[in-house]
């Protein structure tokens, strides 16, 4: 990668004698001046085979959240931008916005709807919607279409389901990583179930047994501080393939018909083996009002979430602060059954259709999707200034934050850092190999008919459905109450506008 900076010096050397040579020979003119000005752009150098990199050298502005590093300015004055000149004939522009306004109705809305200068923003599914609505989004489907070849080798174009609207693509989605059965699997300690010589978990019954053995030689941890609706509870507790919707409903996944989660079986099995557990001081009696953010990584708790097999660098760091000699492992419940895609991308980029320059907006991000040299440099910097690669590992030299990590990183090119093990890297990249797109994946419910029935409906969930779920209330006695409080918050009506949803979406695929 330090080429580019030898590059830059043969270009001002370069230059230096065009200049002076073009003075001598023809006057210093203000006609002349506008030629070596438009010399000096070098929109015809760089060292790209692009066949889409344009002619002329143009500028898009990029809005970011958070904060620059100081590393991340110095590498957009210099090689980064020598990167996105080489490669796409374009300078970039950052500018950071606070974390605080990402979302509908923040800063990005409002600079679009005043006219604000600007080519790019991130968004998520949601944003989007609410910004079609408004009209604030560009319909990007044919740039998509021509200036993503490399994006396309490296990202599976379902990615943009939740960015298309009556077959029209709003944004272009960027990075992929392994999501499958995310928050399907249960993350337990591993090092206690070795300990305690229990080989096997895929059922309740398996948890329910650790756990309890788990309690006797470690009085002081509980099970776990996730509710008994948590997704890896619910699979182990039926035989339907069930996953979240929202408020109070799951999807089957079969039959693509809405469960009312209150109602079924799963719900009543989850309710009742918390119950017990609760009576048996298994459950912690603050499990609803904790303010610890991660008591599994704390060493407080016996088994939490999973992340799609992740749990080595979301979990055991942290964990190994408390506890070094622990280490952790994801169990699918009921193994035999199928695990669900809900995501195939990390985020998305959004042109405002205040842009002209959408084209250029997909060649950038295509270029930061290009390879896995492109994708390490946006991520870690300079090989040899910034990191080196041992052992086909990332090795960083530098701390500052250039391109978010979790945005570029592409499990199809990108390296590892030397914090992941090898059996981690080999399980990560085919943890989705045989994963299956969720049916509701691309939809994104809109409340606006029923907002008043929503807002009650999740006040009686947290207040009568919290405590069933934590194991504090029991199944008997919660549920009659439960569901009449849910039919007076205006069940009735708000499921039957999930429905009316679904039905809409499932009619157009």
């Amino acid at each position: 990668m330090k080429k580019f900076k030898k590059f830059n010096v043969f270009l001002s050397l370069f230059l230096a004698v065009v200049l002076a040579s073009g003075c001598a020979n023809k006057g210093n003119t203000p006609e002349n001046n506008s030629v070596n000005e438009t010399q000096n752009t070098g929109s015809n150098s760089g060292t790209s085979d692009n066949p889409l990199r344009p002619d002329t050298l143009d500028t898009i502005k990029v809005v970011l959240f958070g904060e620059q590093s100081p590393r991340m300015a110095e590498l957009m004055e210099n090689e980064f931008q020598q990167i996105f000149i080489d490669e796409i004939n374009t300078k970039v522009e950052l500018q950071y916005v606070p974390w605080t306004e990402n979302g509908a109705g923040g800063k990005i809305d409002l600079m679009i709807a005043s006219g604000q200068d600007f080519d790019a923003a991130l968004i998520d599914p949601k944003w989007a919607a609410s910004s079609i609505g408004k009209g604030y989004l560009q319909d990007l489907t044919e740039v998509v279409g021509k200036y993503l070849p490399d994006w396309k080798e490296v990202m599976d174009e379902v990615a943009f389901n939740p960015y298309t609207y009556d077959g029209k693509i709003y944004a272009i989605p960027i990075g992929s990583k392994p999501t499958g059965g995310v928050f399907e699997t249960v993350c337990v300690r591993q090092d206690i179930m070795d300990e305690l010589g229990i080989t096997e978990l895929k059922s309740l019954e398996d948890l329910n047994n650790y756990v309890t053995k788990a309690k006797a030689l470690y009085p002081d941890m509980y099970a776990t501080y996730d509710l008994a609706s948590s997704e890896y509870i619910v699979r182990g507790a039926g035989e339907r393939n069930l996953t979240p919707l929202t408020t109070g409903l799951w999807i089957d996944q079969d039959t693509k018909e809405v469960v009312s989660i209150a109602d079924s079986e799963e719900f009543k099995t989850a309710v009742t083996l918390y119950n017990g557990w609760y009576k048996n001081n298994l459950l912690p009696r603050d499990m609803l009002t904790n303010t610890i953010t991660h008591p599994f990584q704390a060493g407080m708790t016996f088994f939490f979430r999973g992340t799609s097999g992740s749990t080595v660098i979301e979990n055991e760091p942290a964990l190994k602060q408390v506890v070094p000699t622990a280490y952790t492992k994801e169990y699918y419940l009921n193994p035999e059954k199928p695990y669900f895609k809900k995501s195939y991308e990390n985020t998305a980029f959004q042109v405002p259709v205040t842009s002209t320059k959408a084209d250029r907006v997909a060649l950038f991000i295509n270029t930061l999707q290009k390879n896995t040299e492109l994708a390490d440099a946006f991520i870690y910097g300079i090989e040899g200034e910034d990191y080196k690669i041992v052992n086909d590992k990332i090795v960083p030299n530098q701390t500052d934050e250039l391109f978010y990590q979790w945005m570029i990183f592409n499990v199809n090119i990108s390296h590892f850092d030397e914090r992941f093990p090898d059996d981690f890297i080999d399980t990560y990249r085919n943890w989705d190999n045989e994963a299956i797109t969720d049916v509701t994946y691309g939809l994104t419910l809109n409340y606006d008919n029923v907002k008043a029935q929503k807002a009650q409906i999740d006040t009686v969930w947290t207040e009568l459905a919290h405590p069933m779920l934590a194991g504090i209330q029991d199944y008997d006695k919660g549920s009659k109450e439960l569901q009449d409080a849910l039919q007076k918050a205006g069940w009735e009506d708000y499921v039957a506008d999930i429905q009316r949803q679904l039905d809409e979406f499932f009619s157009k695929q």
